[in-house]
């Protein structure tokens, strides 16, 4: 409800019951959320308010039973108790699972499951005083390479194009703090070589000569960090690649790997600050900061002797002509618009996974739906933290939908 049915509905129903519904998920959408802003609780709960009385003009009393009254109360118990997903029956419903398998004497179950509980939990405590042990029952987290990086499936061994690996190198130096103070330095000194030459013209010499110039720099400080050695110095020729790979907490795959599984992996999307430029002679720039879209189609582990810099090789749709936000607040890509084909690499730990989802009104669209990582964290990073706004909290109001004309009615 909170994902696919907002989407399966978009060419099946009157418009009028399709923004209402499309409004109670996201809703549910927003309750669930891990993170909650108190401050928003109360336009929450007018919004719950709002969509039951749009839900009553447009289906008839025999719908409307208690467990839809309970709508109305679901955020005052958040005020009172906290986030919902605190609070619901999944994880006891996981765990009677576990205690059902407990039951070997199926003439008396709930004793050979308290026998069988008793048991493990005296193993678990004489387990505390056993050096180098690991508890009963308690099995180390899964998660926790997913978070660092780690690949998980298809390794090979490729030699890349000189262009290529130096496109990818030149990426991994731009978004390093490192390296940034040199950027800064190199950019000053192409604009006084150039004083005639536009701002344009300027980033484009110097993405050019930027790996030379920084490999000359470093090689004739003495004072220079290793690491900085090691970033002069550039990656190994041979290449490491995956067909899967974790991080973030998100599980990611090539397009290639994708095509042999069930479930969708590949797509990835960027917050990504560009340069616009009115035109060719502009000096003044408008820097703004653009989502972009697009797919997996290599991950690389580019090794600098001393670390590893992972990298996924992507194909992205055009901000242009193959991204759209719709009325309702849904963003809709054509996979078929790709573009910027020389800037194809971002490292593996700035993306975050979304997924494509048909749209039912244009096959030729895909609705985008944000994933979700795994766990909550404790960390600050905005990239971590899942939080959820209502697009009809911006889009809509409850004014323009009372002003449609009342068309739909349910006998």
């Amino acid at each position: 409800m909170q994902q696919l049915l907002l989407v399966a509905i978009r060419d099946i129903l009157p418009n009028k019951v399709r923004l209402t519904i499309t409004r109670l998920c996201f809703f549910f959408n927003s309750i669930c959320s891990k993170v909650l802003d108190p401050v928003k609780l109360d336009e929450l709960e007018n919004e719950a308010a709002i969509t039951l009385c749009e839900l009553e003009m447009y289906f008839p009393p025999a719908f409307f039973d208690i467990m839809v009254h309970l709508i109305i109360h679901l955020v005052r118990e958040i005020k009172c108790c906290g986030p919902v997903y605190l609070r619901w029956m999944y994880p006891v419903e996981r765990y009677m699972k576990i205690l059902k398998g407990y039951t070997k004497n199926l003439h008396c179950p709930e004793a050979s499951i308290v026998e069988r509980y008793i048991a493990e939990e005296a193993i678990e405590f004489y387990s505390e005083y056993i050096e180098k042990a690991k508890p009963v029952g308690l099995p180390e987290s899964r998660h926790d390479e997913r978070v660092r990086g780690k690949g998980s499936r298809g390794l090979h061994v490729i030699t890349p194009s000189v262009e290529d690996l130096q496109q990818a190198h030149l990426y991994v130096l731009n978004n390093s703090n490192e390296v940034l103070p040199y950027i800064v330095r190199h950019e000053n000194l192409v604009k006084q070589s150039n004083p005639k030459m536009s701002k344009n013209s300027v980033l484009k010499k110097h993405n050019k000569t930027f790996l030379d110039w920084f490999k000359h720099t470093i090689l004739a400080d003495d004072n220079a960090y290793e690491m900085l050695r090691k970033l002069a110095d550039g990656p190994k020729r041979n290449v490491i690649t995956w067909q899967g790979y974790d991080i973030n907490k998100y599980s990611f795959y090539t397009k290639a790997q994708d095509q042999k599984s069930t479930m969708q992996n590949s797509e990835v999307t960027l917050r990504a600050e560009s340069q616009h430029f009115a035109s060719v002679h502009d000096d003044n720039p408008c820097v703004a900061f653009i989502p972009c879209f697009g797919f997996i189609e290599e991950i690389w582990e580019l090794n600098y002797v001393k670390f590893t810099v992972c990298v996924f090789k992507c194909k992205w749709v055009d901000n242009n002509t193959g991204v759209r936000t719709n009325d309702v607040g849904f963003t809709l890509v054509d996979l078929n618009k790709l573009a910027y084909q020389n800037d194809p690499f971002i490292m593996a730990k700035q993306a975050k996974q979304v997924f494509y989802v048909e749209d039912p009104c244009d096959q030729r669209w895909s609705v985008v739906l944000h994933g979700k990582t795994i766990g909550v964290n404790v960390e600050d990073d905005d990239s971590y933290i899942d939080t959820y706004v209502s697009p009809l909290s911006t889009q809509l109001s409850p004014n323009v939908v009372g002003e449609e004309t009342d068309d739909v009615h349910v006998n």
